[in-house]
């Protein structure tokens, strides 16, 4: 009778307990491994091991459609400039467009002969990059949906590539410990920049394209200058690998994601840490602003992606 009693008690007591807040976007079912925030700000775009494009309310933290096409782990994804269509990156070798109305592809690009780590956009949305294990960039265009160009020279797989100098450039990095810069009219390598002690995994470039910071297994974040074709500085402080890179839209601001567990939010001019957001239990491997960058998003090994206001350091309920 006594057990009986208090476990009524204590389911009882489990019933009435509030429910915790949830500020997580909770839907894929392995580690997260790219986010991107669409033009107007309302809605997310995340790709997943579990080889799926998901849609999300970023507001409400609730998932709107699920895109299902790949055949192998989804890498990257980004929103194009009409927030309407989107485009992935997979394992599969597969670059996939789609219609976020309807959830239906419109359109693949095929010629990588093997993963597909990273894509980039220009900033008119008429030109796509995209970062292979083939040890090649790819050039593309987006409204014939045709290949324009193959660039290569890396000796390893390339992992992520930005448009940079008013999308006259690209810059791509590679486990072959390289930063390289390209001329995308002509095709030719023009840099090939080192520093890095262990493979790059990450890049992002700033508005004005003069800028880039690169990540490292290794734990470092280096700042380039573009123009000049040199290093410029760091960002110390992770304690493990870098994979995710982004910067704020004024170009001062930087966010990062590692193996340690951590997001951290950078001064870049200063290469100073504003602050570090913890709350994921494996590697970030994902980050990126807001639209009006107060908040960072971040998606983890985990399977969850968070929201975080930049000012306080916490999450961001659904609904703020």
């Amino acid at each position: 009778m006594w057990k009986c009693n208090v476990t009524a008690v204590l389911a009882l007591s489990i019933a009435l307990a509030p429910s915790p807040v949830q500020s997580d976007l909770l839907g894929h079912g392995a580690m997260v491994n790219s986010v991107a925030v669409s033009p107007d700000g309302t809605r997310l775009v995340s790709a997943s091991w579990d080889y799926t494009v998901r849609l999300w309310d970023l507001k409400a933290q609730s998932e709107l459609r699920v895109l299902d096409g790949h055949t192998a782990s989804v890498n990257a994804v980004l929103f194009l400039p009409d927030g309407e269509s989107a485009i992935s990156g997979s394992w599969d070798h597969k670059i996939i467009r789609w219609d976020l109305r309807t959830g239906k592809e419109t359109a693949r690009l095929e010629g990588h002969v093997n993963n597909v780590a990273g894509i980039a956009l220009s900033r008119d949305g008429k030109l796509l990059a995209s970062a292979s294990w083939d040890h090649t960039v790819k050039l593309w265009d987006l409204d014939r949906n045709a290949l324009v160009r193959t660039f290569e020279g890396h000796q390893a797989n390339v992992m992520q590539v930005a448009f940079a100098m008013n999308d006259r450039e690209l810059v791509s990095v590679s486990y072959d410990l390289t930063v390289k810069i390209w001329e995308i009219e002509s095709g030719k390598e023009v840099a090939s920049l080192t520093g890095h002690e262990t493979s790059v995994n990450a890049v992002a470039v700033t508005p004005d394209g003069r800028t880039a910071l690169t990540g490292s297994t290794d734990g470092a974040i280096l700042r380039w200058d573009i123009a000049e074709r040199r290093l410029s500085g760091s960002l110390p402080g992770h304690a493990a690998f870098v994979t995710g890179l982004a910067i704020s839209a004024d170009g001062k601001r930087a966010l990062s994601g590692g193996g340690d567990r951590l997001m951290r939010y950078w001064d870049i001019a200063g290469a100073k840490q504003l602050r570090q957001f913890a709350g994921h239990e494996k590697p970030v491997w994902a980050v990126a602003f807001s639209a009006d960058g107060k908040r960072g998003i971040s998606g983890g090994y985990d399977t969850l992606i968070k929201v975080w206001s930049l000012d306080t350091g916490e999450p961001v309920e659904p609904g703020k």
